[in-house]
This record gives structure tokens, sequence and C-alpha cells, in this order.
């Protein structure tokens, strides 16, 4: 398909942030080990083009139940959407579907979940970057790059700020030092207090899993871990760079969204997220 551009002219692929992004959460869920896996209901499945996650023990976690790749599971004729909206609702969570307007089979797809039972929900703000240098200041928070699970609580951070369980740190605690991925956290007075994460495939990096424990909040450190992997990405050699967030409401807060437009990043799109109707 033909590349999109923001205002600017920056140029992406649609298609090829949604294939990154699905690598993106497949990842994060065969990091998790084995027996917490087990113990805690976290599964993936593949159902044709589309990708199912679920968290039985977070049914209401709709960042970590998702349903991805409907848009391009219809657009090839498929019926993986149909297959993995089914076992998901089987699981009893409440999964986040979300839909991205680019795409060819973007209409269809949504169609067909308004035909079967499904509403649209809060939506996401995709941002996309080329890989120009930051232009804007780097706090004066220490930012470290971590090599391996053990050497700060990258995921007891992720967990704590994204306000999860204590078990739920397993989610992100073993992508230090994993390929393709370069994670870091930001310390305020010595002490680790906000993380963020990035993953690279093939010159497209993906931020992500940007937490910051209270205490910590206000301080610049998400700010400082958005320079840091502006700057990485691009001596890495990555010619698009992409974040979401949240899309901007009166009743919502707004700082990530922000901190992403100061950072550089433009606005792509709003991808709508679809979920189950109320009944």
């Amino acid at each position: 398909m033909a590349l999109a551009e923001t205002e600017s002219g920056v140029r992406y692929d649609p298609a090829a942030l949604d294939r990154v992004e699905r690598r993106f959460w497949r990842e994060i869920f065969d990091s998790v080990p084995g027996e917490v896996a087990a113990e805690r209901g976290i599964e993936l499945r593949a159902f044709g083009q589309v990708q199912a996650q679920v968290v039985k023990d977070l049914p209401e976690a709709k960042m970590l139940n998702l349903v991805l790749g409907a848009a391009e599971d219809v657009e090839r004729g498929g019926e993986g959407l149909g297959a993995a909206t089914a076992w998901a609702a089987e699981q009893g969570v409440a999964s986040y579907i979300p839909v991205t307007p680019a795409l060819p089979g973007a209409p269809a797809a949504e169609t067909w979940l308004q035909g079967n039972g499904f509403e649209r929900s809060y939506s996401w703000m995709k941002f996309v970057r080329d890989p120009h240098p930051p232009r804007f200041p780097a706090p004066e928070v220490e930012v470290v790059e971590l090599t391996a699970p053990d050497q700060e609580p990258f995921g007891m951070i992720a967990a704590t700020g994204f306000g999860m369980y204590a078990w739920a740190a397993d989610f992100f605690a073993h992508l230090p030092g994993r390929e393709g991925w370069r994670c870091y956290v930001a310390k305020v007075d010595g002490e680790a207090q906000a993380c963020g994460a990035m993953l690279i495939d093939d010159g497209i990096a993906e931020l992500g899993i940007g937490a910051t424990l209270e205490a910590a909040r206000g301080r610049g450190c998400q700010t400082a871990l958005l320079h840091r992997r502006i700057a990485d990405a691009g001596e890495t050699g990555c010619h698009t760079l992409f974040v979401e967030t949240g899309e901007r409401v009166p009743d919502r807060p707004a700082a990530s969204y922000r901190n992403i437009l100061r950072a550089g990043f433009e606005e792509a799109y709003l991808r709508p997220n679809w979920q189950p109707a109320a009944v």
C-alpha cells in the first residue's frame, strides 16, 4: 500500500507499524515465565492474520487483552477476526479490538464488528517521527540502559506505574537484554523511578512501557527517557519511530500526550478501539 504522510511530510507505512506492534506484544507475552503464565491465565494465539492475547487474572486490563490485526485479516478474506473474538470472549476477558483506519480492510472490519455485537470505545492516538536528533533539552535526570533483567527493577516500576498487581511485573521484567529490545530506567536521587522501552524491527522503533512511580512524577523522567530513546534509535539507523497514547478528552490526563508532542512526534491517526457492546 502507499505510504502515509504527516502534515510536515514524515512518511510512514501503517501496515508496517501494525506488524511491529504485533511483535511488540507477542514478545512481551512470550517473555512471561511459563509458570506465571499458567497460573494467571496468560495466553496469546494466532487466528490467521489476527493475534489475540488474554490475561484471565486481569480481565478488565484492556491494554493487555487485545485482538490485533483485524483490518489485515478482513482485507485478505480471512475468518480470523471472528475466531479470535469468540476465543477471547470464552476466556472471560474484556478485549479491545483496535482498527487502523488507514488500512484498506478497516471499513469492512468495522462493519463486521458493528454487525456482530461490538461498539466503539476509547480511541488511541498513534504518533510518528523521523529519526532527527532530539530538539528539546534533556532534563537533568540520569537515564541508564539495562542489559539484563536483574540489573534494575524494570518490571516492578512498569507494573506499579501502570497501577497493576505486583505479580504483573513479570510482563516486563524479562525484556531487558532480549534481542531487538532497548530498555531503560530513569533515576532520581540515585534510585530507579521510571522506565521506558523500545523495540527495533527492520528500521522501525516502537516506543512503549513508559511508566513512573508516583513519588517521581513531574520530575522530567519520561521526557528524559524519550530523549534517550530517540537519540539511540537514530544512532541505530531507524527511519521511523512511533508511539501511542490515549486520545485527548476532557476527563482524562494528557501529560503523556503533551510529552510526546514536545518530543517531536506528530499525530498520525486516531485508532478506534472496539469492544463488546454493553448489554
